[in-house]
């Protein structure tokens, strides 16, 4: 399954790495994030993953939120 999220936070390419990063170690999570627009595309190959899941895995990375397009 593929789906769109909006991400708030990002300010650099840097911070997109850390964004793109994050959501790629969650097991069965294929992300591609891009910074104008900010939005992130993950591919769910297992369990599709919950918006508080996936902004867990953000708040570890900074102060970045994410939610449904």
């Amino acid at each position: 399954m593929k789906k769109e999220y909006k991400i708030e936070g990002m300010m650099c390419n840097h911070c997109r790495m850390h964004v793109e990063n994050a959501l790629n170690r969650l097991d069965g999570v294929s992300a591609i994030v891009t910074l104008n627009p900010p939005v992130a595309v993950l591919v769910f190959s297992g369990r599709e993953y919950s918006v508080e899941d996936l902004q867990k895995a953000l708040a570890e990375e900074g102060d970045y939120k994410i939610a449904e397009k």
